[in-house]
């Protein structure tokens, strides 16, 4: 059995994204597809799975053809569909629900589904979450989800977009866990920036003019950015929360929480997924407020958010990242705004085009273009890295170094804690709604007992 698209041409509107592009997958084989943002990796995915319809050519899976009217739910039945945001996939209120509708969907008797959803609860940590609603997770813990849903359908074929974005050390173990378990009857379609997920991969494939390319992979394992970037903090404090307490909808975040960041300073903020890293974001900014405690705030702050569409909402990139500046009566926002999207690497021909046109790495430079855009003294980064291609974590790199020649303060939160060794000096870890670790990196990251305690990969060697 395979999955065979023969001289694939698609595009929208009159661009082509695929140009007469083959491919072959058979059950069994694991494939890592790789590209640079906008190279059209997600649209690939969606073609495979047989949600967009081509120009030309042809898709079958075993003779079925996703294009055919009477062959299209038997298409769509055998292959498992894991969206890069995984929001887009949810469709039930409860995350119990949300894993067994699929298997539901395709009648499966109800025992088995209960089999599944038993054991897919335990693998991926949801014992504790079972009759929450799916809306409420981290964004870490939705792409838990997401993936589990996928692999309850059972079926012949699994398209993963990039699931692996938001998920911390210990989802990857998961995910890692469930190809394991159905890799010799599923083929696995991978679409990833990761450079160790595609090592795994059987064949590993890179789209790039919209065609693909079979590659050995170790000229993308190779790079690393590099040196690491020097850091020369003032005494000044900028953001401090002394003894913050926060509840959200009766669960208990922070229970007392306490830290400074300095002027210039650097600061990495890790834990696992659901330890409330990004609600810490939302507080810096005063957009949620603690039940108890102080948090002190100097000088203007901004959130590149952990989902950038969230943030996207003008009729064109252009008209986005100058909405900032703009609104906030800063002199020459206009020059402010070229400056940050050509920081970016978005380059003009974007500019007029509607920013959920964008690709999600694209997408997620726009977000980081809009706030370095009003020039903030404080600068959060949430998941940065995530669906960014090297050159997207190239322009980071670079980005964080300016800022720091500039002295802005910046937190990054991520589960990359290999990149945060580069940026990050010190880190600060949160388990339990308390600071289970605050100081150097190296010193956390090179622990690996207490790094598993913590739920965060240590550096690899």
């Amino acid at each position: 059995m395979a999955l065979i698209g023969r001289n694939i041409f698609f595009g929208y509107e009159l661009k082509e994204i695929l140009s007469g592009l083959s491919f072959e997958n058979s059950q069994g084989e694991y494939i890592g597809i790789t590209g640079n943002n906008g190279s059209g990796k997600t649209t690939l995915s969606l073609v495979l799975a047989g949600v967009k319809k081509i120009w030309s050519g042809t898709l079958e899976l075993d003779g079925i053809s996703p294009f055919i009217d009477d062959d299209y739910f038997n298409f769509r039945h055998r292959i498992g569909y894991v969206f890069q945001n995984p929001e887009d996939g949810f469709v039930a209120s409860q995350i119990n629900r949300e894993i067994a509708f699929g298997a539901e969907n395709a009648a499966f008797p109800s025992c088995e589904i209960e089999n599944r959803v038993r054991h897919l609860m335990d693998l991926f940590g949801f014992e504790s979450h079972c009759g929450c609603s799916s809306l409420e997770l981290s964004g870490g813990m939705k792409a838990r989800l997401a993936i589990a849903s996928a692999v309850a359908l059972g079926a012949d074929y699994l398209i993963l977009d990039e699931p692996e974005a938001f998920l911390d050390y210990c989802g990857k173990k998961s995910l890692s866990s469930a190809i394991n378990e159905i890799a010799e009857k599923t083929g696995i379609i991978h679409i990833t920036q990761n450079p160790d997920i595609l090592s795994r991969c059987e064949r590993k494939l890179l789209l790039k003019n919209g065609i693909l390319k079979k590659i050995d992979g170790s000229n993308l394992i190779s790079k690393v950015l590099g040196p690491e970037i020097e850091t020369n903090p003032t005494d000044e404090t900028v953001l401090a929360f002394e003894n913050v307490y926060f509840d959200y909808m009766n669960i208990n975040v922070f229970s007392g929480i306490s830290f400074a960041l300095k002027k210039g300073e650097v600061v990495g903020l890790v834990g696992a997924s659901g330890e409330g890293k990004s609600t810490a974001a939302l507080l810096s900014l005063g957009i949620l407020k603690p039940k108890t405690g102080r948090i002190f705030r100097s000088g203007r702050a901004g959130l590149a958010m952990q989902f950038p569409e969230r943030q996207l909402f003008a009729n064109s990139l252009w008209e986005d990242v100058l909405y900032g500046p703009s609104s906030l009566g800063i002199s020459d926002p206009q020059k402010h705004c070229k400056n940050a999207l050509i920081l970016l690497g978005l380059s003009e021909e974007m500019w007029k085009k509607s920013p959920f046109e964008l690709s999600d790495g694209q997408q997620r430079r726009a977000g980081i273009a809009g706030v370095l855009a009003i020039e903030p003294d404080i600068l959060i980064l949430d998941e940065p890295f995530a669906s960014l291609d090297y050159i997207g974590r190239e322009n980071i790199f670079t980005i964080v170094r300016e800022l720091v020649d500039r002295k802005i303060s910046i937190i990054i939160i991520t589960h990359e804690t290999d990149l945060l060794s580069k940026f990050a000096p010190r880190l600060i870890a949160l388990q339990a709604g308390k600071i289970a670790y605050d100081g150097p990196t190296d010193n956390l990251l090179n622990n690996n007992d207490l790094c598993d305690r913590l739920g965060i990969a240590p550096l690899r060697n």
